[in-house]
C-alpha cells in the first residue's frame, strides 16, 4: 500500500505533522497488510495514545472541528478529527493480525509487528491508525546527506592519514564500542540479579534499545521498576534456576580467570594484531616511500658499479 504525498499544507496536515513530532504521539513500525495479501511497512499509533494526547490538549483541535458544548464533548471532537484525518488520507484504521498471545505469553504485545486493514474506517479507540503520508523531512536529514560523502572520502583517505589521526580514530571507535557493550552487559546483569532475588524487573535506561526514541530520550528515564505479574504463580522456579545459572557463571569466571600478566600480554597481542590488520603503522605504504627510494638508490648504485666494469671490459676487448 503506497503512502500518499500531499502537496498542500492545511490545518489538518499541520496537526498531523505535530502529532508525528518529537513531543507527539508515540509510534511504532509494522507491516500493514491489505485484504488482497499485499502490504507495506508503515508507522502507526494506538488509538488510546491518540485519544489521551488530544484529551490532554483539546486546544489542538480548535478551528479544525466543531467546538464542544451544546451536547458535544471532547470525545465527539476526537471522533470528528480522526474522521477528517481518514477522509484526507492522513490516517487509515487497522487492527492487529494475531488476536491471541504468543506461546509462553499471557498478554498481547503492546505494539504488534503486523496489522490488517479494517473495512470499517470509523473511529475506535481500541484500534490502531497508520499514517498514510511520508514523515516530514527534518533538518538532520539534510545534514546527514551532506556528511555521508565526507565520511566516504575520509574512509578512503584513512590509510594515508598521519599516524596520530589513525590511532586516535581507532581508539575513539573502540572506546565507543566498549562503552556500548559494557552498558548492555551491566543492564543485563542488574536485571537478572534483581529479578532472580525479588521477581521485580529492574531496567537501567529502559528506552536504550527502543528504536522509536531519539538519542537523548534513549537515556531517559534512568531506571524502570515493574512488579512481578500477579498471574505468574510458578515464577519462583524460573527465578531459582536463573539464580543458580548466574551463580555458576560467576564461579566459573572466578575459578578459571587468567592472571593479570596474562591479560596484559593478550591485550597487547590483540592491539598489535589490530594495528597490523589496519596498517596503523603504515608498513604497507612503504612501497610508496621507502621501497621506491631504496630501489632508486640500489639502481643508481648498480649503474655506478656497472660503469667501470663495462669500461674495463671494453678495454680488455
Amino acid at each position: 500500500m503506497a503512502t500518499h504525498k500531499l502537496k498542500h499544507t492545511d490545518g489538518y496536515r499541520a496537526l498531523a505533522d505535530e502529532l508525528r513530532g518529537k513531543d507527539g504521539v508515540v509510534y511504532a513500525n509494522a507491516k500493514l497488510e491489505s485484504p488482497d495479501g499485499d502490504g507495506s511497512y508503515v508507522e502507526y499509533i494506538r488509538g488510546k495514545d491518540l485519544a489521551r494526547y488530544l484529551r490532554a490538549k483539546p486546544e489542538k483541535m480548535e478551528k479544525l472541528v466543531k467546538a464542544a458544548g451544546q451536547g458535544r464533548d471532547v470525545e465527539d471532537q476526537i471522533r470528528d478529527l480522526v474522521h477528517f484525518f481518514i477522509h484526507r488520507a492522513l490516517l487509515i484504521k487497522a487492527e492487529r493480525k494475531h488476536k491471541k498471545p504468543k506461546p509462553g505469553r499471557t498478554a498481547l504485545v503492546k505494539y504488534p509487528r503486523t496489522l490488517l486493514l479494517c473495512q470499517d474506517q470509523s473511529w475506535d479507540e481500541s484500534h490502531f491508525y497508520a499514517w498514510r503520508y511520508d514523515r516530514p523531512t527534518s533538518l538532520w536529514y539534510y545534514v546527514a546527506v551532506c556528511l555521508v560523502p565526507l565520511l566516504v572520502v575520509g574512509a578512503c583517505l584513512f590509510p594515508l592519514a598521519p599516524l596520530a589521526v589513525r590511532l586516535g580514530t581507532v581508539y575513539v571507535l573502540a572506546g565507543i564500542v566498549t562503552i556500548i557493550l559494557g552498558v548492555l552487559l551491566l543492564r543485563t546483569v542488574v536485571h537478572w540479579v534483581v529479578w532472580s532475588l525479588t521477581g521485580y524487573e529492574l531496567l537501567l535506561w529502559p528506552n536504550l534499545m527502543d528504536e522509536r526514541v531519539g538519542l537523548v530520550d534513549a537515556f531517559s528515564p534512568l531506571v524502570s521498576l515493574e512488579p512481578p505479574p500477579k498471574e505468574a504463580k510458578g515464577q519462583w522456579k524460573q527465578r531459582l534456576l536463573a539464580g543458580v545459572v548466574l551463580a555458576g557463571v560467576v564461579w566459573v569466571l572466578y575459578a578459571h580467570h587468567p592472571d593479570l600478566d596474562t591479560i596484559k600480554d593478550e591485550a597487547q597481542k590483540a592491539h598489535d594484531n589490530l594495528a597490523d590488520y589496519l596498517d596503523l603503522r603504515g608498513k604497507n605504504k612503504a612501497f610508496l616511500t621507502g621501497n621506491n627510494a631504496s630501489n632508486g638508490t640500489a639502481g643508481a648504485g648498480a649503474g655506478g658499479n656497472a660503469g667501470p666494469g663495462s669500461g674495463s671490459g671494453r678495454q680488455d676487448l
